[in-house]
């Protein structure tokens, strides 16, 4: 991980293969964490920031991309023991996102 912008979005350095990396921002599909300027978005942030740390992996799932160019992202987490945590998931049943199941036309950019 690069770094978390709020509850919903990161910077990743996504691993392809030896010696090939890419830099992607990712969305998280189906959730809408509150804005940074709140104490709640900024405790969203915080949540995000120590689960990935604390992973030994992340297997990221993408679809298209949305209107602002991020990747709409499934995160799973590994920790040492193998344990397995869907962060989307975590961070809703925390209470700290809501659930964003619609979407407007506006939501993506014509993909060519």
């Amino acid at each position: 991980m690069l770094r978390v912008v709020d509850g919903d979005t990161l910077w990743m350095k996504i691993y392809l293969r030896p010696r090939h990396w890419l830099k992607e921002k990712l969305r998280l599909r189906g959730l809408d964490c509150p804005e940074m300027d709140t104490a709640e978005g900024k405790a969203a942030r915080r949540l995000v920031e120590t689960l990935v740390a604390q992973a030994s992996a992340l297997t990221i799932t993408t679809i298209k991309p949305d209107k602002y160019d991020r990747y709409l992202s499934d995160i799973f987490l590994t920790a040492n023991s193998g344990e397995e945590t869907f962060l989307n998931n975590t961070l809703l049943e925390n209470g700290h996102a809501i659930r964003k199941e619609s979407y407007s036309l506006n939501d993506w950019d014509e993909l060519a």
